[in-house]
């Protein structure tokens, strides 16, 4: 059909390890060297068991196109997948299998496999997580500003008035005092006004009295 197909993995120098748990990364290159134009319908994947590639051991997400490309007209097609973390670790090997399904003017269907390669699956080391790092110390920061504000709180006397020496023998009558000052005021002037009373009662009575 004049159909020239190819693949790459950028991200990955050894394509025959992949990392399982991520996504991995595939450019599918499709050239047409006919002349007629051909419609690129999707982009399938998978592993396989080597001895029998009728047995699928995981399958992929099918990445679907409908692009058109003509005569003499080379397009790539960006194709993901993930591996499964089940799959990594130890010995065992799997066989890739990446398959390009276009079809023709006239309605022909045609697949190409740019990829079909033994690989295996490695575990990832995640290492450090600055992420988690940065949350620990966000929580310790906000543990310590509760811790000083309570502090700071309870040295200023926010959480109940000072006990005097007065309250501890009982006698509140400073206290309130303290606590309604507009109140104390009206008491001094009424204990003032009473004495005034008492003393023209007094010169009153003095006067009254035969000399």
């Amino acid at each position: 059909s004049g159909i020239n197909a190819e693949y790459g993995f950028p991200k990955h120098a050894d394509e025959t390890m992949f990392p399982g748990g991520k996504v991995v990364k595939a450019l599918i290159g499709f050239q047409n060297n006919g002349d007629k134009s051909f419609i690129v319908d999707n982009v399938e994947g998978g592993f396989r068991y080597p001895m029998d590639y009728n047995y699928v051991i995981q399958n992929f997400t099918s990445f679907r196109y409908g692009r058109e490309v003509a005569p003499g007209v080379t397009q790539t097609f960006l194709y993901m997948f993930v591996p499964s973390e089940q799959l990594a670790g130890g010995s065992r090997t799997f066989s890739l299998v990446m398959s390009l399904n276009y079809r023709g003017e006239d309605g022909t269907l045609f697949t190409d496999s740019p990829f079909n390669e033994t690989v295996s699956v490695y575990e990832v080391d995640e290492g450090f997580d600055t992420e988690i790092f940065f949350m620990y110390v966000l929580l310790a920061a906000l543990f310590a500003l509760l811790l000083f504000g309570a502090q700071y709180l309870l040295s200023s006397g926010f959480w109940g008035p000072e006990t005097s020496e007065d309250d501890r023998n009982g006698n509140h009558w400073g206290h309130r005092l303290r606590l309604h000052p507009k109140r104390s005021s009206h008491i001094q002037k009424a204990e003032k006004y009473k004495t005034g009373l008492d003393m023209i009662m007094l010169r009153t009575v003095l006067t009254s009295m035969p000399s």
